[in-house]
């Protein structure tokens, strides 16, 4: 819940700095009915001390006859307080198992470490399939963030990306800015594939290679995802085996495994975003192997707009609700 209430607070942060009308904002929470109560309490702390900070008045755009937008795929609604500048929607994770059960097996055998593993979580392949989720009339573009990242710049600047996908282009995504995907020794993802093709690309580091992506913000066009047969197909148990046996495939991070493994064969899928966008803190290859090429992988000469810790990493401390200390 702390990290869920920091990449809020840095994303309604920078966004009330322009003038958006109440309402402007759409947040998609995918949950359950354990959860849900505890983010609306947590959604309910974040805009008062907000709005308090900002007005010293409680909720200063609150309309009294308005009532917040709390549903999910089902229709469903949820109680709670008034939420102004937002609307938040929320996604019931029962709906998108059952979606996904068919596919979920081998998922797990070739992007998961093991069985009961961290990313074996059905949580962690939602979004290959929220086009089948979502309805049309909810969404047709939304922006995924993982709950570890935190906003230096407004989140509809990244949403301006969308108008820069070429036809065929149904999700952006930032490059793997560590060596994951890299040939070192036997316990590496591609390891078996780099070593028999010495002259291969994939797994190498930009701008000359293509390092895989890092899903930890992934933009998601539904509408282009709903129609794209080709995108569909791969959404397939033995299409998945065959590119995964051919490039001697075995992951362990989930969907961003799945999107580097298919992008080596579809590259025109995919939309490559800023790292300044996607700017990964994790350093833990740096040390583990990698030490030599890390920086290769991991430089970034973008405006750094949105942070992102993985691997547990530290994000810059967020103070005077709007200003950042850097680390």
């Amino acid at each position: 819940m702390i990290k869920f209430s920091n990449t809020l607070k840095s994303i309604l942060i920078n966004i009330n700095a322009t003038n958006l009308d109440p309402g402007s904002l759409c947040i998609h929470l995918i949950t359950n009915d354990r959860i849900r109560p505890h983010l609306l309490h947590m959604i309910d702390i974040v805009h008062e001390e907000l709005t308090r900070h900002w007005t010293n008045e409680p909720y200063p755009w609150l309309d009294q006859n308005n009532h917040p937008n709390n549903e999910d795929d089902d229709g469903g609604g949820g109680g709670g307080k008034h939420r102004p500048l937002t609307r938040y929607f929320f996604i019931n994770s029962s709906t998108i198992d059952l979606r996904l059960e068919y596919l979920l097996p081998t998922l797990r055998t070739f992007f998961t470490h093991k069985p009961n593993s961290y990313y074996s979580n059905a949580l962690f392949f939602y979004s290959m399939i929220l086009h089948q989720i979502i309805p049309s009339t909810i969404a047709d573009r939304i922006i995924l963030l993982d709950v570890d990242v935190q906003l230096d710049a407004n989140i509809l600047e990244l949403f301006e990306e969308f108008g820069r996908f070429k036809p065929e282009q149904v999700i952006g995504i930032a490059y793997e800015q560590q060596p994951v995907y890299r040939y070192v020794n036997s316990v590496h993802i591609l390891h078996e594939y780099r070593r028999e093709n010495n002259n291969t690309t994939i797994g190498s580091p930009s701008p000359n290679g293509f390092p895989g992506f890092n899903s930890g913000i992934v933009l998601l066009h539904l509408r282009k995802m709903r129609e794209s047969k080709l995108y569909n197909s791969l959404l397939n148990q033995d299409v998945i085996k065959h590119i995964c046996q051919k490039y001697q495939f075995r992951g362990h991070l989930g969907d961003q495994d799945f999107y580097t493994v298919t992008a080596i064969d579809h590259r025109l899928l995919y939309y490559t975003i800023s790292c300044g966008w996607n700017r990964q803190l994790c350093q833990w290859w740096r040390f583990h192997g990698y030490g030599k090429v890390f920086d290769d992988y991991h430089h970034c000469e973008q405006p750094i707009k949105l942070y992102h810790g993985n691997c547990n990493s530290a994000l810059p401390t967020l103070t005077n609700y709007g200003a950042y200390r850097r680390r």
